[in-house]
């Protein structure tokens, strides 16, 4: 794809064919303006002509005639970026990994930042800058295509907080990677990756649990880059405290139960129109509807939306037996397919929509609010009458959650 922008790059070849790395190098200033006096430079891409920019204010660079457009599709760089690329590739090497800056995979037509063949991981996206989700998607799967493992390492001024939670938006859920995690029942497996060129710090966003569609519970760690491995960024080892989770979890159902936001979604709206005609108050829902697990971050509707979706369906007929199945057919009319709307994560195993629901369910069994037979359930008598006392609700919230966090794990999904 043409890309028609002009991108900054770290190598070029020279005229004799040899390929001039501005990280490898330790010509000076002086020695690389002669050398640009005497040769000409051109893209290892597309054989374009590129000039050799020396300035002594960005970091110095290779870039492309504006009427030379590459064959690659690429983002312009920032002075962030490139200091940022040029730092973990000098850390790659310092490890004794034999990496590629800005190495062309001409199969896919993509280059990326670093490649590391043969070693996990293989290739290493630094991502400052917009782009789009079709743009990550795609280039993920031109890895995928060719057995090459990526990693996404976000530029540290993407890095959001709103309030005590991590926000991710646009292209940022899908650089989200999976390392399995055991122990605690709220262990999340799904994490993000950032670097701060200034300070020289990756920072691991980890533990993630989904609250809505750009806002996540998370546990963060900074850590010097020279004190950690590559490896690491598939396998990082990230400390969780049940204690800290829970209570910002608690906050959250606090927070759908107390505040109405003066932008009501649309699925919000819908959900309390048919609690209203149910005769129930959208804001006493049960303290079952709204609860954790680590693949709901699968799904982009906050938890207490198609939980409570769930809980209506299920308390609307009381005789009502239902699947997996049965849900995800109704979830597929015009007005209600956004309860379990899929979020991309081209970088985590794809969990099934059956299984996402069959885990909430189970979860109803084990608290005691629905019961199984054959693959279906049916809501309990006892679990429809909700208490109208809103105190009583929020200790039942901490209570239920309580009750999970010492639940034995139930073979969890790989």
């Amino acid at each position: 794809m043409i890309s028609g922008k002009s991108e900054a790059m770290l190598v070029a070849l020279r005229d004799n064919g040899q390929v001039l790395s501005l990280v490898s190098s330790s010509l000076s200033r002086r020695e690389l303006m002669m050398m640009r006096d005497r040769e000409n430079f051109s893209c290892p891409v597309c054989g374009s002509p590129v000039r050799l920019k020396l300035g002594l204010q960005k970091k110095w660079h290779f870039s492309h005639y504006a009427k030379d457009q590459c064959i690659v599709e690429s983002e312009p760089e920032s002075e962030i970026h490139l200091t940022g690329k040029s730092d973990l590739f000098k850390w790659t090497r310092d490890n004794g990994h034999q990496a590629e800056l800005e190495y062309y995979l001409k199969e896919i037509r993509q280059r990326p930042d670093i490649f590391l063949p043969g070693i996990q991981p293989e290739a290493i996206e630094y991502q400052c800058s917009s782009i789009t989700e079709t743009t990550l998607s795609d280039r993920t799967a031109g890895y995928r295509q060719l057995g090459i493992r990526p990693v996404w390492i976000m530029g540290g001024c993407r890095k959001k907080k709103k309030g005590s939670y991590l926000s991710l938006s646009g292209f940022e859920p899908l650089t989200m990677a999976y390392n399995r995690q055991d122990g605690h029942p709220f262990v999340s497996s799904y994490f993000v990756c950032y670097y701060f060129p200034s300070e020289k710090l990756l920072c691991f966003s980890g533990h993630i649990h989904s609250i809505s569609k750009t806002q996540f519970i998370s546990e963060e760690m900074y850590m010097p880059l020279q004190q950690i491995r590559p490896f690491h960024l598939i396998r990082p080892v990230l400390p969780f405290h049940p204690s800290s989770f829970m209570e910002k979890w608690v906050h959250y159902k606090r927070r759908q139960r107390l505040h109405v936001s003066a932008h009501t979604t649309e699925s919000e709206m819908l959900l309390r129109v048919l609690a209203y005609q149910m005769r129930s108050n959208y804001a006493y829902f049960p303290a079952f509807v709204g609860i954790p697990h680590e693949h709901y971050v699968h799904l982009s509707s906050p938890p207490h939306l198609w939980q409570m979706w769930i809980y209506l369906i299920m308390s609307g007929n009381r005789r009502l037996w239902v699947t997996p199945e049965y849900l995800i057919h109704r979830s597929g009319g015009e007005k209600v397919k956004c309860f379990l709307r899929r979020r991309q994560l081209p970088l985590c195993p794809q969990i099934s929509l059956k299984t996402i629901i069959k885990t909430y369910l189970n979860q109803l069994v084990f608290l005691n609010a629905v019961r199984e037979k054959e693959g279906a359930y049916q809501l309990k008598d006892e679990a429809i009458h909700v208490a109208h006392d809103m105190d009583r609700l929020l200790q039942r919230d901490a209570a239920v959650l309580k009750a999970l966090s010492e639940r034995p794990d139930p073979s969890p999904v790989p």
